[in-house]
């Protein structure tokens, strides 16, 4: 299977148009927050950056075919990659298309972040709807009317009881659910190394992705996450090489 190495600046040689099954009226109703709050953190986004993004979602379209849902798991081999910021941006970008719905969920729950980006409370997440506390409905938050909503990670009590609930049939039916309603189904999560319950999230989702970033992590370690993933049946799709430095002009690179 092909990899998506330095999808984040490397161009696709052909670009694939998406759309995705109509999804129908969504039955479950949001909480709505200010469109404005949302947006914030994109002020700051460089053409360069918002087209490696899209082509980071080509490269995934190519690797899952035939789907009328992609759930596709995020995460990193150590803390501190930034796997949480691209999935947050890719998310949007996608969004941005309003063609496509989009699921962002927060499963990094060690250290939640998501909820931050795009300002909502984070009083109710996936933990209390695992947990049996809260419904489906009390957790999904838009952000775009329509095209974008947020499940946030909620409020973790134990690390002793994380792995089990996200090892559970109400976790298979969530993403059984939400994937009759969106496109995209985006999950953030965890270090894979540093989080029990990350690789048997991946045993949802149709594919992961691992955030390197370029000079931190040694291959050694990058290796045992994805057979770590692997190994409770997730399907490794390949890696974005992030914060790279360019010695040379960067766009010399895009001509070998």
């Amino acid at each position: 299977m092909s990899k998506i190495y330095d999808a984040l600046r490397k161009a696709e040689q052909s670009k694939k148009k998406i759309g995705g099954k109509p999804k129908g009226n969504r039955r479950i109703p949001v909480k709505s927050i200010s469109a404005g709050r949302a947006g914030t953190f994109l002020q700051n986004m460089d053409d360069d950056f918002r087209r490696s993004l899209r082509n980071l979602r080509n490269s995934i379209d190519t690797q899952i075919k035939n789907e009328d849902s992609r759930v596709i798991m995020f995460t990193s081999s150590v803390k501190g990659e930034g796997k949480t910021t691209i999935t947050a941006f890719l998310a949007r970008v996608i969004a941005l298309g309003e063609t496509d719905k989009v699921l962002l969920i927060d499963c990094a729950v060690d250290n939640p972040e998501l909820h931050k980006l795009f300002g909502v409370d984070n009083e109710k997440g996936i933990i209390e709807y695992l947990s049996g506390r809260a419904k489906l409905e009390d957790i999904i938050h838009t952000i775009d009317e329509n095209v974008m909503d947020l499940i946030t990670s909620g409020q973790r009590d134990s690390s002793d009881v994380t792995q089990p609930l996200f090892n559970s049939a109400l976790m298979a039916n969530l993403i059984r659910e939400v994937s009759q309603y969106y496109d995209y189904v985006l999950i953030d999560t965890s270090a894979a190394l540093e989080a029990a319950e990350t690789p048997i999230i991946g045993s949802y989702a149709e594919g992961t992705v691992i955030i390197i970033q370029a000079g931190k992590t040694k291959r050694e370690v990058i290796k045992r996450a994805i057979m770590l993933i692997e190994k409770h049946k997730g399907t490794f799709l390949g890696t974005v090489l992030n914060r790279k430095k360019y010695y040379i002009p960067e766009f010399i690179y895009k001509r070998v």
